[in-house]
């Protein structure tokens, strides 16, 4: 009896796991941010294959740590996006009227997540007023593009690790 229950119990869990497997491959997500960019590789730096906006659905195809690769439904376009601009939520498409609520932008999210918001950032101004933001002003207002990245690891001979995360 023994020599068949382990086989057994090999084979339903093998069968469990993939079907788990199988499952997760054809979730569907919502973009939960503004808008965001699909990326030929799983790295910020990655080139842009598109840009999808809030509310869109997106296929779920893979994942590599905490990047996600995504199919555009009715569509051949695939790339890869970081699971932050994710949510499982089935969400609505923003109204057009002035007064709706809207979503938040990539960076407002990026910001949040590192528990700095707006309005945080305007309390420290007021308690800090001898302070010289000056050179942070400009600082956010740098741009940088997933060329001019993928050119600064490329020359400083840098190897980043996987998934482009720090």
């Amino acid at each position: 009896m023994k020599r068949f229950v382990i086989p057994l119990l090999v084979v339903l869990l093998t069968l469990f796991i993939a079907a788990t497997a199988f499952t997760a491959l054809e979730k569907e997500m919502s973009i939960q941010v503004d808008k965001t960019q699909l990326r030929a590789t799983p790295a910020y730096y990655g080139s842009v294959v598109a840009t999808v906006n809030y509310a869109q659905r997106l296929k779920i195809l893979d994942t590599k740590g905490s990047w996600v690769k995504a199919a555009v439904p009715g569509s051949s376009t695939t790339g890869w996006l970081h699971i932050s601009a994710l949510t499982a939520k089935r969400l609505a498409p923003r109204s057009v009227a002035a007064n709706a609520p809207t979503s938040v932008s990539s960076g407002e999210l990026s910001a949040a997540e590192k528990g700095f918001t707006e309005q945080i950032e305007k309390d420290y101004r007021q308690k800090n007023r001898d302070i010289d933001f000056t050179w942070v002003d400009r600082m956010e207002k740098i741009k940088v593009t997933p060329d001019q990245s993928a050119a600064f690891l490329k020359e400083g001979r840098l190897t980043p690790v996987a998934g482009g995360e720090l």
